[in-house]
């Protein structure tokens, strides 16, 4: 059985020391919370494309590449 984009995500930031908290949908854009398992800090990060449109690996990698960049920021 496929794993869900969720899942895939929460794998991937987990290989980037990040944990996926929550994942909050509204009508035009995805709200997820993400903690740095190394310094604890809670990261709240707007996400314009929707968790459930990942379709592959490299948008997998694509998105949570835009996201750490947000929290670079």
């Amino acid at each position: 059985m496929p794993k869900s984009p969720t899942i895939l995500l929460k794998e991937e930031l987990k290989k980037r020391s990040y944990e996926l908290l929550d994942i909050y949908r509204f009508k035009d854009r995805d709200l997820i919370r993400l903690r740095n398992i190394l310094t604890g800090e809670v990261h709240l990060i707007t996400s314009e494309k929707y968790v459930s449109d990942i379709t592959s690996h490299d948008d997998l990698v694509e998105f949570v590449n835009r996201l750490l960049s947000k929290i670079e920021k």
